[in-house]
């Protein structure tokens, strides 16, 4: 967490938020994300969804942040329920590394699903080359991924963008930030 509040508001700057009202940060924990994105702007709002034993301590960080008019939570488990909608922005997080190919399929569709249609996408993440042995950081996080976990791994810059045709989302661009993570970002058409 102390690394996320640390890095959030270079991460967030990269991300045009012109138009930007509600975001929705899927599996954002403490919400440092979501803060971030309210930081950043006194026109924007923010949801944490996350798992129900999660939503207490992520309220607890927003009380003591001082942003309950401005911040929300949302329980839930973003494979099984829905995550809303009337969002300008869906955040993903250090999240599709703990899923399966057909896992984050299904939740960018949901993402999609939330969002109005113009809505940005973000997937900041360990993202791969297609041969899958770079960035080398990315390839050691894979290889911690698939021992650690059930599914999870890292995935390749062409796998996003094809779970983003699939949801009607268009791609937009890639920006390599300097934390060694990848924002994989999108329009929903």
């Amino acid at each position: 967490m102390r690394r996320a509040r640390h890095n959030a508001p270079a991460l967030i700057a990269n991300i045009d938020l012109s138009g930007v009202k509600r975001v929705l940060d899927v599996g954002g924990g403490p919400g440092t994300y979501a803060m971030a994105f309210v930081n950043a702007s006194q026109q924007i709002t923010a949801d944490v969804f996350d798992l129900p034993h999660v939503i207490p301590l992520t309220k607890r960080y927003i009380e003591k942040a001082g942003l309950s008019d401005r911040m929300g939570t949302v329980a839930g488990d973003y494979l099984v329920n829905d995550l809303g909608n009337g969002y300008d922005l869906v955040f993903l997080s250090a999240v599709i590394h703990s899923n399966s190919f057909n896992e984050n399929a299904l939740l960018v569709r949901k993402c999609a699903a939330a969002l109005n249609t113009g809505g940005t996408i973000v997937i900041q993440d360990y993202i791969m080359d297609n041969d899958r042995t770079s960035p080398v950081a990315g390839a050691l996080f894979a290889i911690n991924m698939l021992v650690g976990t059930a599914k999870g791994t890292t995935y390749t810059q062409t796998e996003v963008r094809q779970w983003f045709t699939d949801a009607g989302i268009r791609f937009s661009k890639r920006t390599d930030t300097p934390f060694e993570t990848i924002q994989v970002i999108g329009k929903k058409q």
